[in-house]
């Protein structure tokens, strides 16, 4: 019925965590797929010591690939999947069996669904979870028309929407073409394809709001830390996929969102960075975004 999708990555320390949350998920029902993406360090080695010694080893399967990338585990593993449902969850983060079995059985009530969006924490170390990743915006941005939702994609997104908090069907990811070679960014580029596609909230998808399906790990590698690398992601993804009459709008409001970002952190060298990347004009067009975007983000603080 589902498989459980792992890309694994240098998380030799997280792992065990990872397998021993997903196999607790309806047992009976569910297969775990994990896809290391050459790991340099002991990943592979921590997963043979656990299956070696879990009574849970045949309903795992490990892929070891050459170094190729997430984008390509991904795709690697939706070729690979032969359940109904499959979820992806990265190899840092914990699923919640129980938000989890919720999703399932919503998605036996409702057959119609090509995907369903539970709720998500934030988690440090060992510590409790500490906050709600989705908040009013994306509850707000998930009821709108399709019409809205479409200029909202590339506008007014409201980041994250996690792959690791979605139940899919297997088939509307084929439907979709999966993700998208060429670029590197994983969920926002295959959630714009989702939304585009299957648009009618409450029809093609759903949000569980309050049904907390994963514990989204924060540390000191997380790839969104990076703010100049963020950026440079959401260029590529905005050049190669936002229409052409909302191309230089989002751009400029991207521009001016890493901006702000980098300001709140006094990181002024990645401010440098921007500018030297897309040049003085461009940076000028952007910084005329802030105002606007700063806004946008002090209103969605209160909510």
């Amino acid at each position: 019925m589902l498989t459980i999708v792992i890309p694994s990555y240098n998380h030799a320390e997280f792992i065990v965590s990872c397998l021993d949350a997903a196999l607790a998920v309806e047992p009976a029902a569910t297969r775990v797929l994990i896809i290391d993406d050459g790991s340099p360090d002991n990943t592979m080695g921590v997963i043979q010591a656990y299956l070696e010694t879990s009574t849970e080893a045949t309903r795992v399967s490990v892929v070891s690939k050459k170094n190729s990338g997430l984008v390509n585990s991904l795709n690697l593993a939706l070729s690979m999947v032969e359940t109904e449902l499959v979820y992806f969850i990265a190899s840092d983060d914990v699923v919640i069996p129980e938000g989890m079995d919720i999703m399932l059985k919503e998605m036996q009530r409702s057959p119609e669904l090509k995907f369903i969006i539970g709720d998500a924490v934030y988690f440090y170390g060992d510590r409790e979870d500490e906050g709600p990743v989705y908040k009013k915006k994306h509850d707000t941005f998930f009821q709108l028309s399709p019409l809205q939702r479409r200029s909202a994609l590339y506008l007014d997104y409201p980041a994250p929407i996690l792959l690791q908090s979605t139940l899919f069907k297997t088939s509307s990811l084929r439907e979709i073409g999966g993700w998208d070679v060429g670029l590197k960014w994983d969920d926002y580029p295959v959630f714009v394809k989702l939304f585009t596609q299957y648009d009618k909230f409450g029809k093609d998808f759903t949000f569980l709001s309050g049904i907390n399906v994963v514990r989204y790990r924060q540390h000191d590698v997380n790839s969104y830390k990076d703010t100049f690398k963020q950026y440079g992601m959401v260029v590529q993804t905005l050049d190669a996929i936002a229409p052409e009459e909302l191309r230089a709008q989002a751009q400029a409001r991207a521009l001016a969102f890493y901006i702000l970002v980098a300001l709140k952190t006094r990181d002024f060298r990645v401010v440098v960075k921007i500018i030297k990347y897309v040049g003085l004009k461009q940076f000028l067009g952007g910084v005329s975004c802030i105002p606007y975007v700063a806004y946008v983000h002090m209103l969605r603080d209160k909510l």
